[in-house]
């Protein structure tokens, strides 16, 4: 876990890749938010995202599924971006 309590975590497969970050400071949720809605307009990319919350914080999942992101390179992009944006330098992979 980061200074932060954030916590990220990279799934891939093929055809899909997901970012999940984790945090348990709950004013790190607009932060993350933000973070991600930034991004966003910065590539001009749209990705799922979803929010869940929990008594100890929450988890935003962000996916790419369509065929428009399957043969590029925009969904690192985006992770790498977002893990940059909210100083989250190592995050798991599965």
């Amino acid at each position: 876990m980061s200074k932060s309590n954030r916590k990220a975590t990279v799934r891939m497969e093929e055809g899909y890749m997901s970012l999940s970050i984790d945090y348990t400071d709950k004013a790190d949720r607009a932060t993350i938010c933000d973070t991600i809605g930034d991004v966003e307009h910065e590539l001009d990319v749209y990705p799922e995202v979803n929010h869940k919350r929990n008594k100890n914080g929450g988890t935003f999942n962000v996916e790419f599924s369509e065929e428009v992101y399957i043969h590029s390179r925009i969904p690192g992009e985006f992770v790498e971006k977002v893990l940059h944006k909210l100083d989250i330098h190592k995050c798991e992979e599965e």
